[in-house]
């Protein structure tokens, strides 16, 4: 038997629309429905043949017992403000926004009649939109849960739930530290590799042709679409921010220690640096 009477998806790109591969192969709900903001996204979403695709998000979401919006950060209040026409009382609103402190903020806008509890998988990809959705994209991939605290736990374990049967594995924390974890584990890379990019391609030497797997490796998610993007970095800039000067820092100590020649300090950095990336490759 589904877990779920009626799943809708608000903003079907890539998260929104594996969201709905997902829960159709794992058969996680009755039924399915979804909205795209583009045309073109929303006959893709027809063609999967997987949900009810409608033209308008506050129909897409009548009769749901869990909807999950997945539009752009920076509006995301906006789409709250569209659906909560159609929101039935009961309902529970998950989101998959990648800043949770701005988004709780925003969901302030919902109805008092649904309960909101903020969600963010780790799941994204420099690639975006319906196109590239996947039913496999959320396997064994974390998944924040962003409680206030004021929520009914079973509004917070109903969340872990939807989000645990499209396979990831949650981790609740609350919005503030979510915002400072993913700050380091995802936002400055994304800026850092942006701005690697900008350098390197600025530099007399620099060749796309003849570039081999090592800048492409260092550089692949700044690839990621800039209008979402834009939207995650302003509503995190204060992390962003440290970490960039954080970054800035440990540049400046590689360049010096390689403008004086100093073997032994190049040496320590890049072992340093060599043991941290290694940790990310052991099992969580």
């Amino acid at each position: 038997m589904p877990q779920f009477k009626r799943i809708a998806v608000v903003g079907a790109g890539l998260i929104g629309g594996s969201v709905l591969l997902a829960a159709a192969r794992r058969r996680l709900a009755g039924s399915l429905a979804c909205w795209s903001r583009s045309a073109e996204a929303r006959a893709m979403l027809k063609g999967y043949g997987v949900a009810e695709v409608f033209d308008n998000p506050v129909d897409a979401v009548r009769g749901a017992d869990v909807v999950v919006v997945a539009t752009p950060v920076d509006k995301m209040e906006e789409s709250f403000r569209q659906i909560s026409p159609g929101l039935a009382p009961g309902a529970l609103v998950t989101d998959a926004g990648s800043v949770k402190a701005a988004i709780q903020a925003a969901a302030r806008v919902l109805p008092t009649h649904v309960a909101f509890v903020g969600a963010h998988p780790m799941a994204g990809s420099e690639k975006a939109g319906a196109a590239h959705a996947s039913a496999e994209l959320f396997v064994n991939r974390p998944c924040f849960v962003t409680p206030t605290g004021a929520e009914a736990t079973a509004e917070v374990q109903r969340t872990h739930a939807f989000w645990q049967g499209l396979g990831c594995r949650t981790v609740e924390c609350g919005a503030r530290r979510h915002d400072e974890i993913v700050a380091a584990i995802s936002h400055v890379p994304h800026a850092s590799a942006s701005a690697l990019m900008l350098a390197v391609g600025g530099l007399p030497g620099f060749d796309s042709a003849t570039a081999g797997s090592g800048l492409k490796d260092a550089t692949r998610i700044a690839a990621g679409e800039e209008n979402l993007w834009v939207g995650i970095l302003l509503a995190n800039a204060t992390h962003v921010a440290a970490g960039l000067r954080a970054a800035e820092e440990q540049t400046a100590r590689l360049r010096l220690a390689l403008e004086a020649g100093d073997a032994p300090l190049v040496r320590q950095l890049l072992a340093d640096a060599r043991v941290l990336r290694q940790s990310l490759d052991r099992p969580a």
